[in-house]
C-alpha cells in the first residue's frame, strides 16, 4: 500500500505547480505565521488532510497601523484533481468554484475583529525589548471561522480568499485517500531533543567493544528500518516541542508553542484552529474500522508538557497546563485515554505548591467523572492489576531524572516534589519502563480487540540537553533504550508483537556531538586560571581513546558515572558557562546564572557563579539561559507492520499520514 501515499505526494508536486506557491519570506520576525500577506487562510498553503478528519479553517483580512481593514472578502474551494491521477482534473472540464460554506456544509461564525501588535525585525524587538513602547507595529484584523469541516473525497482542492478589492490568497489542500489497516496497534516512543549523535554517545558509553567494534548493540539499533525526519517549523528553522509533536499527531505544521492548532492572531489561546488528532480519530472510528481504539500516554515530563499534550491538547499556548488537564476530560471531543502516566501534580490540586484550574481537585474528578484509578507512587503502580482507565502522576512537576532516580538518589530528597501536595519528596517514582509495561498491560485488558495507540517519552533528554547536563541526558536516553528492549519481550510474550508496529524517533535534535575524550585526572590537576592546560587534557583524532565507563552487570547503563575517562562533547547553541566534562554528582548542571545589574530592561545571563572548567563564550543571545534545539534531521526507527513506509528522508507531518495508513483510519468514500 505504499503507492496509496505516493500518489498523495505526486498530487502536492503537481498542485503547487499549478498555483505556483510563493516561497517562505525570508526573516527572523513575521506578522503572522503562514501569511505572508495581508490575507489569511488556515490551514495554510500545502496542508495535508485524511479523508474524513475533521479541521477548522479561518481566514484573516489584515491592516497595519492607522488603516482598517475591509470587511467585504469571501472564501471559494475548487477541486483540482483527484487522488489517483494528478493530471485529471476531471476529464478536461474546468473545475466548479464552490463558495466554502455551500461546500462545507458549515456555517460560518459571526465575523470577529480584534487587533494585535508585531516586530518587522530585530532592531524593532530589542528596541522593545529595552522599553521602548513605539517600537512595534499594530495590525487590525477582520476574521471568520468555519469549524469542524471534513473533506470525505481524497483530491487536491485549491482554497482561494478574495479581499481589499481584487486580492488573492490562494492555498492548496491535498486530501489523502484511506487505505486498508496494517497493524492492530502502534506504539510510538519519543526521545526528546533525542539525535543520532546523542545515540552514538550513548551507545559509546554503555556497550562492550574489542577491537573498535561493539560486542553488543542497542535495541534501536536492531530495528529492520531506518529513516530520517526533517523538523523544521512552520514558520521557523527551529521548531519546539509542542508544534512538532503535533505534526506527529496531526499532520499539520505549526508554530512555536501550539498544540493541535494553527495559531492565528485572536487574543484567545483556545479558539485557534484546530485539526483532528489520532488519539480523537481511534476514539471515534466506526465499528467497520475495528472499533473505538485505546489511547494511553506515558512521559517522564508533565503529563501536561507540549510531546504528552500533543496526543490530546488543542491551544496555541502550551503552557496552559492548568486548561490542558481539564480538556482531557471536559474538552469539545475529549480524549479521555486509557492510560496517563507522568508527572505535573502540581496542575491536579490546589494543595502546597497546587495550580490546578479554578482550585480544582482534578485527582477527584478524574476518578469520579471517569472512573480512573488514581495512583501516586511507583508501588501502587506496580500493585495495580485492574481493567479501569489508569492514572498515575507521580511528581509535582516532571519526573526526577534516571540519574537521580536510580544513582544519586540523595538529590531526590531536596525538593517538595509529592504530586499530591503535601510538602514532601516524592521518593517513590517509577522508571519509564516500569510506567510503559503497566501501560501496554491496561491498554490490552481495555482494548485487545479495538487495538490501541501509545505514545511515550523520554522527556528528559531533551530537558538535560538544555541546562548542557549530558551525563543526566544520555542516561535518559539509556533509559529509553532499555524500555524499548523490554516493551519488545512483552508483546512477544502476550502475542501482540506481528499486530503491533514500534517507532522510535524524536520530535527535534540538539546540536550535540563528541569530538574526543578528557582524561579528568590530568585536566583536574590544574587549576581554574590555567585554561590552556586544561585544555591539553582533551584528546582529539589518534589521542581520542575509549573512555572509562563500563557496563560489567549488563543492565543497559554505565556501573559508574563518576570515571577518570570522559567524553570531550558539546553543542553549538549555548550560554556563556564553564564545562568540565564531568557528572555533576549533586544534581543537574545549572550553566549560567542572571546578571546582578544591567543597563538594558532585559534579562541578561552570565556564568554561573562557582562554577569550574574552561570557560566557553555564549553562542547567541545573553537572554538565553540554557542551551537550544538544533535543525538537523532526527532518526526514525521502525520494526513490525508497516515498518516500510518509514524508510527515507520525510517530512514531520507525514509521521502522522503513514500512521493513520497504518491503522487505516479515516473516512472512505
Amino acid at each position: 500500500m505504499v503507492k496509496v501515499f505516493s500518489f498523495a505526494l505526486v498530487t502536492i508536486a503537481t498542485a503547487i505547480a499549478a498555483v505556483s506557491a510563493a516561497p517562505d519570506p525570508v526573516g527572523q520576525f513575521k506578522r503572522l505565521g503562514a501569511c505572508p500577506d495581508l490575507g489569511c487562510v488556515f490551514p495554510p498553503d500545502r496542508s495535508e488532510f485524511l479523508a474524513g478528519s475533521f479541521f477548522d479553517v479561518r481566514v484573516e483580512v489584515h491592516a497595519e497601523n492607522d488603516v482598517k481593514p475591509n470587511t467585504k472578502y469571501s472564501l471559494t474551494i475548487q477541486k483540482i484533481s483527484k487522488s489517483h491521477n494528478a493530471r485529471d482534473n476531471t476529464h478536461g472540464n474546468k473545475p466548479k468554484v464552490v463558495d466554502f460554506s455551500k461546500f462545507s456544509k458549515v456555517k460560518p461564525s459571526a465575523q470577529e475583529s480584534w487587533d494585535f501588535s508585531y516586530f518587522k525585525d530585530a532592531a524593532a524587538y530589542w528596541k522593545a525589548q529595552d522599553g521602548d513602547k513605539t517600537a512595534s507595529t499594530p495590525v487590525h484584523v477582520a476574521s471568520t471561522a468555519w469549524r469542524k469541516v471534513a473533506i470525505k473525497e481524497p483530491g487536491t482542492y485549491k482554497v482561494t480568499l478574495k479581499y481589499n478589492n481584487g486580492k488573492k490568497a490562494e492555498a492548496t489542500w491535498v486530501v489523502n485517500p484511506v487505505s486498508k489497516r496494517k497493524a492492530k496497534n502502534v506504539i510510538l516512543f519519543i526521545g526528546d531533543g533525542m539525535s543520532t549523535a546523542m545515540i552514538t554517545a550513548a551507545r559509546l558509553i554503555s556497550k562492550p567493544h574489542t577491537s573498535g567494534k561493539y560486542t553488543k548493540h542497542m535495541h534501536m539499533d536492531q530495528f529492520p528500518v531506518l529513516g530520517h525526519v526533517m523538523t523544521q517549523s512552520l514558520d521557523s528553522l527551529i521548531t519546539d516541542s509542542a508544534n512538532s509533536a503535533s505534526a506527529y499527531n496531526t499532520g499539520h505544521k505549526s508554530s512555536s508553542g501550539a498544540l493541535g492548532v494553527y495559531p492565528d492572531s485572536s487574543p484567545n489561546p483556545f479558539d485557534d484552529p484546530k485539526q483532528e488528532l489520532i488519539a480523537e480519530l481511534l476514539r471515534r472510528r466506526s465499528k467497520k474500522a475495528g472499533g473505538r481504539g485505546g489511547v494511553g500516554i506515558v512521559t517522564t515530563a508533565e503529563v501536561q508538557d507540549a510531546t504528552p499534550a500533543a496526543v490530546y491538547s488543542h491551544t496555541r499556548i502550551r503552557d496552559e497546563k492548568a486548561t490542558i488537564v481539564d480538556q482531557m476530560i471536559h474538552g469539545s471531543n475529549p480524549v479521555v485515554a486509557d492510560v496517563i502516566l507522568g508527572g505535573g501534580g502540581k496542575f491536579f490540586h490546589s494543595k502546597t505548591g497546587g495550580k490546578s484550574l479554578n482550585g480544582t481537585d482534578y485527582y477527584a474528578s478524574y476518578a469520579k467523572e471517569r472512573g480512573y484509578k488514581v495512583v501516586n507512587d511507583k508501588t501502587s503502580l506496580l500493585n495495580y492489576k485492574g481493567k479501569d482507565p489508569l492514572l498515575g502522576i507521580f511528581h509535582s512537576s516532571n519526573m526526577d531524572v534516571w540519574l537521580d532516580r536510580n544513582v544519586y538518589k540523595n538529590n531526590l530528597a531536596k525538593t517538595a516534589s509529592d504530586p499530591t501536595g503535601t510538602g514532601k519528596p516524592a521518593l517513590d517514582q517509577p522508571n519509564l519502563d516500569q510506567m510503559v509495561l503497566k501501560g501496554l498491560e491496561v491498554l490490552d485488558k481495555r482494548s485487545r480487540k479495538e487495538g490501541w495507540f501509545l505514545m511515550a517519552e523520554a522527556a528528559s533528554v531533551d530537558k538535560m540537553m538544555h541546562p548542557l547536563d549530558y551525563d543526566r541526558a544520555l542516561a535518559d536516553l539509556l533509559e529509553l533504550d532499555n524500555t524499548i528492549g523490554k516493551t519488545k519481550e512483552w508483546l512477544k510474550k502476550h502475542g501482540l508483537d506481528k499486530d503491533t508496529l514500534i517507532l522510535v524517533t524524536a520530535d527535534h535534535a540538539h546540536s550535540f556531538d563528541v569530538y574526543g575524550s578528557v582524561d579528568t585526572q590530568y585536566f583536574n590537576s590544574f587549576s581554574e586560571s590555567e585554561e590552556l592546560e586544561k585544555k591539553n587534557s582533551i584528546g582529539t583524532y589518534e589521542s581520542s581513546g575509549w573512555p572509562s565507563y563500563v557496563d560489567a552487570d549488563g543492565d543497559g547503563f554505565p556501573d559508574k558515572w563518576d570515571v577518570r575517562y570522559t567524553l570531550a562533547a558539546g553543542t553549538a547553541g549555548f550560554p556563556t558557562h564553564r564545562e568540565d566534562f564531568q557528572v555533576s554528582i549533586n544534581g543537574s548542571n545549572v550553566p549560567a546564572m542572571i546578571k546582578s545589574s544591567s543597563h538594558h530592561h532585559y534579562k541578561e545571563y552570565v556564568v554561573q557563579e562557582g562554577a569550574k572548567g574552561i570557560l566557553k563564550a555564549s553562542t547567541m543571545s545573553v537572554s538565553e539561559s540554557v542551551g537550544v534545539h538544533s535543525l538537523q534531521d532526527v532518526p526514525i526507527f521502525a520494526s513490525g507492520p508497516g515498518s516500510n513506509l518509514f524508510a527515507g528522508v520525510q517530512d514531520n507531518t507525514e509521521i502522522f499520514h503513514k500512521i493513520a495508513e497504518v491503522l487505516g483510519l479515516g473516512d472512505r468514500e
